[in-house]
């Protein structure tokens, strides 16, 4: 018997993107509504959606991949647009850092997007929190009642080691984000695991073996990939 499930906050919201920007179309073409529209000045705004979208279903405002996909596409547009000259583009390559600062200063108590909340939210030692720019991190975690957490890797090399860790009951979520870099994540035979990628010119590889009847808690990992690699193994 096949279950009914529920479409995620970011499938209702691409959906959505996509029926409206193609009834605008349609009736252009159909020459029941104009609208002066050049595709090669608005090609920015598949940024902003994708980093809306990644801000929406990893369930935090303050994430920093969903935050610099939308700053990107936001000054790409405005160059696109002719609001800003495109010599000035590089001029807001600070705001990234001010983005990072952001996600950092707001790991612990992210803030969390209306409908979006979700049970057990990490907390103590249970929780995995990792912030790497420019360099190489190693995790192990030998907690017996892991609650997810969150993993940020920019131009470096992160490897998670969870085999020596327990799932505390419950659903919990681990997201992980890797621009230009690459994250390794090994996780027990035993849990129950469900993988949600997101990649744009990059990869997200899992070879874990996947067991939805094990007992205990669920480990969802939502991993997005923006010119990196993320591997998820046993």
């Amino acid at each position: 018997m096949s279950e009914n499930k529920k479409p995620s906050g970011s499938t209702v919201l691409l959906g959505g993107i996509l029926i409206i920007a193609g009834a605008l179309v349609l009736l252009a073409n159909l020459d029941i509504f104009s609208f002066d529209f050049h595709l090669g000045d608005w090609w920015p705004v598949i940024l902003i959606v994708l980093g809306v979208v990644h801000l929406v279903d990893n369930r935090n405002l303050f994430d920093f991949s969903g935050l610099f996909l939308t700053l990107l596409g936001g000054v790409f547009l405005a160059a696109a647009l002719n609001a800003i000259n495109w010599g000035d583009v590089w001029q807001w390559w600070p705001a990234v850092l001010i983005l990072l600062g952001i996600s950092i200063l707001f790991k612990g108590k992210p803030a969390m997007l209306p409908g979006s909340a979700r049970t057990g939210p990490p907390c103590g030692d249970a929780s995995l929190h990792v912030s790497n720019i420019l360099a190489g991190s190693d995790r192990r975690v030998t907690s017996q009642e892991f609650k997810g957490g969150d993993v940020a890797n920019i131009l470096g090399g992160v490897e998670i080691d969870l085999l020596e860790a327990k799932l505390a009951p419950g659903e919990w979520l681990l997201t992980v984000s890797s621009v230009l870099g690459g994250v390794e994540i090994r996780v027990p035979r035993d849990w129950n695991i469900e993988v949600q990628p997101t990649t744009m010119l990059g990869g997200v590889d899992d070879h874990s073996r996947q067991n939805p009847g094990a007992a205990g808690g669920k480990l969802v990992i939502k991993a997005s990939a923006l010119l990196g690699g993320i591997e998820i193994k046993n």
